[in-house]
């Protein structure tokens, strides 16, 4: 099975870029909040790396949010996404 999949690293760095900036945080403020490196918040946010589970943990925390909210944020991204759908990724 093929793990890489540049949709689901578009739909989630524009999730991403998306709650930051509804919480009217830099990436530099959220990357605090996490405990994580400002870069680190901008190689997600242009998809250069993917998060691991305890990333997303400490990212929701950090935006303020719930771990289940941010992934909903993350399918509804990928579902704007065209042919998202042929990638292998099951949307349903």
């Amino acid at each position: 099975m093929d793990r890489q999949n540049e949709h689901l690293v578009a739909a989630f760095a524009a999730a991403l870029v998306e709650q930051r900036e509804k919480a009217r945080l830099t990436q530099e403020e959220l990357a605090e909040r996490a405990d994580v490196s400002a870069r680190f918040i901008s190689f997600l946010e242009t998809g250069r790396r993917q998060p691991s589970l305890s990333a997303l943990h400490a990212l929701s925390k950090g935006l303020d949010m719930s771990m289940l909210d941010l992934v909903a944020e993350v399918e509804r991204q990928l579902k704007q996404i065209p042919d998202s759908s042929q990638t292998g990724v099951d949307n349903d």
